[in-house]
């Protein structure tokens, strides 16, 4: 009984003494990783006249009086992408760690960078495994011998392929002259634009900027985030291989084009069959070569119309708005706005219902249920002869001093949505659902003074 004693005794000796040199282990490690002093990795960067990657391919850069060029390349350097990766390579810092290298995938490392200058004298980093986190990579310095953790955005500007510092843009139009893009998907001919039918005043409500002609009867303003995705794509779009090929492609029957136009000129992207590698082949209209880009490129043109807009009935700012009337079956009431500058050249509204004047920050928040009331489906039935049940009319003075009217009627087409109609159109393009647009409409008429 006293052995048994004794050894679960040394038992628990052995685990305690096992748990506390893990914790001091990994301590240190912790310690060792987070409290080390950010250090430049290239010393002397402004010296150095040649660069090799070695790694999937090897890159060759040379220093010479026109700046740095691209040792065999296939084709012009594209400035921005080769200052991106010497400003990354001249600004790497990184924290000093005590690890084993073959813990971290440094004793065989795949891309190896080397940096030699006019004396021939050479440094080298090697990049090993990201750390755990997923922001850091482990990076080793030769002739320093030491391990950094490195930021991985520095690391990712290394590139791996004479391609990835190439201009291999497929389109001439840019981010910065697009005025127009057409998408035909194979279901729906989508037609967005810059040219908006909006007066200026009315257009302050809209930030992208941008308009959907088509699909829908009347126009609706593109979601921000998804006219920033698509314009921004435009300098995006790169091949990352020309194909050599008398193939097809899946080209000459393409369900899916996308033309951008600035005006000017207009360039038709032609999509054609998946690649391997998550690619897509694609070519320019009237064009010959036929190249294979990264699906990811397609991604901000393949949405659906619907998923492109903002969802808005119709939004108006408040402090453009000369005169708002509401009609239910229940109420009907009509408010008046003044606007003044104040001395900061600030828009102070004033609003009246009745020639009762309202208080102006309670009457704000109530509008902002109506003003960003939004539809919830498309609509493909009939049109609807009935009378409308709710009316909402705005007046707006525009830059021109003339008086623009627009009415929105909603009518029923079941016990729970409305159809929307915009001045007096014939078409309608979506619905909304009755509680919801009544729900909006109680809180602005129930503003009190």
């Amino acid at each position: 009984m006293k052995k048994t004693r004794t050894l679960i005794y040394v038992i628990i000796s052995i685990v305690a003494l096992s748990v506390l040199l893990f914790v001091l282990v990994n301590g240190n490690q912790k310690t060792n990783d987070a409290d080390g002093k950010a250090e430049n990795l290239i010393e002397n960067f402004e010296q150095v006249t040649d660069i090799n990657v070695f790694a999937s391919e090897n890159i060759s850069l040379m220093k010479a009086e026109q700046g740095w060029q691209l040792v065999d390349a296939e084709n012009e350097i594209d400035t921005d992408k080769m200052e991106s990766f010497l400003l990354a390579m001249e600004e790497m810092t990184g924290k000093a760690v005590d690890v084993d290298k073959k813990n971290v995938n440094l004793d065989f490392p795949k891309v190896t960078v080397s940096f030699t200058d006019q004396q021939g004298d050479s440094q080298k980093i090697s990049v090993g495994q990201m750390r755990g986190q997923g922001d850091q990579y482990y990076v080793e310095h030769k002739e320093k011998q030491s391990i950094y953790l490195v930021d991985r955005s520095a690391v990712e500007m290394i590139p791996l392929q004479r391609v990835a510092l190439l201009n291999n843009k497929i389109l001439t139009v840019t981010s910065e002259d697009v005025t127009d893009i057409t998408i035909d998907n194979g279901t729906e001919v989508i037609q967005l634009s810059k040219e908006s039918p909006f007066s200026e005043k009315e257009a302050l409500a809209h930030l992208s900027g941008w308009y959907m002609h088509k699909p829908y009867q009347n126009v609706y303003s593109v979601a921000f985030s998804n006219t920033e995705e698509m314009v921004v794509g435009v300098d995006g779009i790169e091949h990352v291989e020309i194909v050599n090929g008398e193939d097809d492609y899946g080209l000459a029957d393409s369900d899916f084009s996308i033309v951008f136009s600035n005006g000017e000129k207009e360039e038709k992207l032609i999509v054609g069959e998946p690649a391997a590698n998550n690619q897509y082949y694609v070519q320019v209209e009237g064009e010959e070569v036929v190249y294979k880009i990264p699906t990811e490129l397609l991604d901000p043109y393949s949405h659906q119309a619907y998923d492109m807009i903002d969802h808005f009935v119709h939004i108006v700012s408040l402090e453009v708005i000369d005169e708002l009337s509401i009609e239910t079956p229940e109420d009907k009431v009509h408010y008046t706005m003044e606007h003044e500058k104040n001395a900061e050249e600030e828009i102070e509204t004033t609003v009246f219902r009745d020639e009762i004047e309202l208080e102006i920050d309670a009457f704000r928040d109530d509008y902002k249920q109506l003003a960003g009331l939004t539809f919830d489906q498309a609509y493909n039935g009939e049109s609807v002869e009935d009378e409308p049940e709710v009316m909402i009319t705005y007046l707006i003075t525009d830059e021109n001093d003339e008086v623009m009217e627009n009415s929105i009627e909603f009518r029923a087409i079941s016990d729970t949505h409305y159809a929307i109609i915009k001045n007096n159109s014939s078409e309608i393009d979506f619905t909304v659902q009755k509680d919801k647009l009544h729900q909006a409409i109680e809180r602005v008429i129930q503003a009190e003074s």
